[in-house]
């Protein structure tokens, strides 16, 4: 099964009719869904910003930030076209577009100023450690001023077999050692017990 298979299979697997959002995104409650988007945002100032939302599914966090902020431009992209529709049907304050960045960018370097990306790693792929080097490259290289994405952390103690867990020490270590003088990169955790979040802040 492919990459996408696996990924189209999960996702539509909790598309079920009337489920809340969090639960058709695979998030445990939408209580834990707030607590990731609050350590995504951090002391992220987002006003007059330019934002890509990598993974956007049903626009969440767009519905999170405006809570926070009035004067920004989102763009949210998503593989899963029922992801983007539920989307476009709440008539939010973003643009949403079905597609996947990582077979065909077509944005220019610095073309946004913040990118987010809030669970695209988290099912076992195969290959995820790859997988979020190859993102982080693109990300960085996309954004101006921030680059913030959460994980699952391998010290959780009710993991389950179709997740990657991460360890924050070995993330921090192969970013540092790309980009330190470029970035300055930290890690938040202890909001979840089986979650951390990963900033990329321009030196």
């Amino acid at each position: 099964m492919s990459h996408m298979d696996k990924i189209k299979q999960y996702y539509d697997e909790n598309n079920i009719a009337g489920s809340p959002d969090y639960y058709i995104l695979g998030w445990e409650s939408e209580e834990a869904q707030k607590l990731r988007f609050e350590q995504l945002i951090g002391n992220l100032g987002l006003e007059g910003r330019t934002i890509l939302d990598v993974g956007c599914g049903t626009g969440n966090l767009l519905e999170y930030i405006g809570t926070k902020f009035t004067n920004f431009r989102y763009t949210g992209i998503d593989v899963l076209p029922h992801m983007i529709e539920r989307a476009e049907q709440k008539k939010l304050n973003g643009n949403f577009i079905c597609m996947d960045l990582f077979k065909n960018n077509p944005y220019s370097n610095k073309s946004f100023d913040i990118i987010f990306s809030s669970g695209i790693f988290n099912l076992n792929l195969g290959n995820n450690v790859d997988f979020l080097l190859d993102a982080v490259e693109m990300f960085q290289s996309l954004a101006g001023e921030a680059v913030s994405f959460n994980l699952l952390w391998d010290k959780s103690q009710d993991k389950d077999n179709k997740y990657f867990y991460f360890s924050p020490e070995d993330v921090l270590d192969k970013l540092n050692s790309k980009y330190e003088g470029i970035w300055d990169i930290t890690i938040q955790k202890g909001y979840l017990h089986n979650d951390f979040t990963v900033y990329l802040k321009k030196k």
